[in-house]
């Protein structure tokens, strides 16, 4: 075995094997882990919201523009069900949901908190969120689609909200009222 000496005069050395491969001890972890421990990671959640209208009928039930200077990086995106009513509409088909980039603020809505994963920490993120805002227009593809058929259900995404950059999350339901929750985790991008 031999040793490469640090340059500077330190006395450190480090260990290089028989076929020349530096030893190195070293600890991975994903963006999203590093910036939850450095108190830049978040979790927007609407609680619990009812949407109703007449089936079949379309809300926006979550809005976020990022005012951060940095991009925000979202990674997780949860939906919970508790009920739906029928009325007139259908309880068995599945809820729709889409998210659509959009550019501008929106009218309505209630404020929701922008939680940072890391307990205690005293960051706190300039990013506006609002559930159950005014419907918005949209036009184009969504940039995410998802049929809920109920319950719980919790996916990976992986999508940037640029600085200045907005997103609005819409339900299209065929029963008259749903009670539900949507929301999003995840970090603010860069260096910390």
């Amino acid at each position: 075995m031999s040793f490469i000496s640090d340059g500077t005069g330190s006395g450190y050395k480090a260990e290089v094997d028989s076929q020349n491969r530096l030893q190195v001890n070293a600890v991975v972890e994903d963006a999203f882990t590093h910036a939850a421990e450095e108190g830049y990671a978040f979790n927007i959640n609407t609680g619990e919201i009812t949407v109703s209208g007449t089936a079949p009928f379309s809300q926006d039930v979550l809005y976020l523009k990022n005012n951060e200077a940095r991009d925000l990086e979202v990674v997780g995106w949860f939906i919970g069900e508790e009920s739906r009513t029928a009325g007139g509409g259908n309880t068995t088909s599945p809820l729709t949901f889409e998210m659509y980039g959009y550019v501008g603020d929106v009218s309505g809505g209630t404020d929701v908190d922008v939680v940072n994963r890391r307990i205690g920490s005293p960051k706190e993120f300039d990013v506006v969120a609002k559930k159950q805002v005014s419907t918005v227009s949209t036009s184009g593809t969504p940039l995410l689609f998802q049929y809920h058929y109920g319950g719980r259900a919790f996916g990976t995404v992986n999508f940037t909200i640029p600085s200045g950059a907005s997103i609005i999350l819409r339900v299209t339901s065929k029963a008259d009222s749903v009670t539900l929750y949507t929301g999003f985790t995840g970090y603010i991008g860069g260096d910390y």
